[in-house]
């Protein structure tokens, strides 16, 4: 049960960090950005943010 924890973990911290990334795309790829995307974009990296701290918190339980 472990190990299936800590792979679990790592795949929500992995995940997590791509999703922040994947969020802000738009800004990089120097699209126009409208008041709207900007509070999109701010509710996904909270959500992603979440995420990948509950797959640190995972991982760092059960080391």
């Amino acid at each position: 049960m472990r190990e299936a924890l800590l792979t679990i973990g790592t795949l929500l911290l992995f995940g997590g960090g791509l999703m922040a990334i994947a969020a802000t795309t738009p800004m990089g790829a120097g699209a126009l950005i409208t008041q709207a995307a900007l509070v999109q974009m701010g509710w996904s990296i909270g959500i992603a943010t979440v995420i990948a701290f509950i797959g640190a918190i995972l991982i760092l339980r059960n080391r």
